[in-house]
């Protein structure tokens, strides 16, 4: 995906995330989640447009901050104390240029495993998070894959439309590590055997 387009998506998505927060302001159908409950349960789907911020080696040359697009599926658990965990699913497409291959490489990252969540309300309606995990991590780039360790941090806040649908926007970086492997194309001897990825994340949340 070029810059401009990327951008543009982004620029679209948070655009149509703040409409809604907009008509969702009607006093009558606005429930903030009790405070009273012992526990919160939300599923989370959100769109994750990213960076690979780490140098990548391609026989065309070094490339960082490369963009791409991803989604990300996730489960969350918040205690009284404010305290919980959560597990998700994170999948990344990016492309690098390429003389061959039709015109470009492709890399697929993914990453699932668990973390542990701290949050609570901040407002009537907003819900703020941090969140920091570790689990499974794999790459695909069309020639080889590899499996490998992961981790993961986040924060995000979030804006309850009613008692059982909300709208979040945050912000994650995952590090996936590999071990090394000889005359792949992303090898080299500053190679860190792993990739870096920044992203920001935005979609819908279920509280049930």
């Amino acid at each position: 995906m070029r810059n401009n387009e990327f951008f543009k998506a982004t620029l679209t998505l948070l655009c149509s995330l703040l409409w809604l927060t907009v008509q969702a302001q009607e006093p009558a159908e606005i429930e903030s989640t009790p405070k009273t409950k012992s526990t919160n349960h939300a599923l989370s789907a959100n769109v994750s447009p990213g960076w690979i911020t780490t140098e990548v080696f391609t026989p065309e040359g070094k490339h960082s901050w490369r963009t791409g697009i991803g989604y990300e599926l996730g489960y969350r658990c918040l205690f009284k104390s404010g305290y919980g965990f959560g597990i998700d699913y994170a999948h990344s497409h990016t492309s690098y240029p390429s003389y061959h291959y039709d015109g470009h490489y492709s890399l697929d990252i993914n990453y699932v495993g668990p973390a542990i969540v701290y949050g609570g309300n901040i407002g009537k309606q907003w819900i703020a998070t941090v969140e920091a995990g570790m689990g499974y991590a794999h790459y695909n780039n069309g020639d080889e894959s590899k499996s490998g360790f992961g981790t993961k941090w986040g924060v995000g806040v979030e804006y309850q439309l009613n008692k059982g649908i909300g709208i979040g926007i945050g912000i994650r970086h995952h590090v996936a590590t590999f071990s090394k492997q000889e005359n792949s194309y992303y090898d080299s001897d500053k190679y860190t055997n792993g990739f870096k990825r920044l992203s920001i994340n935005a979609g819908l949340r279920i509280y049930l």
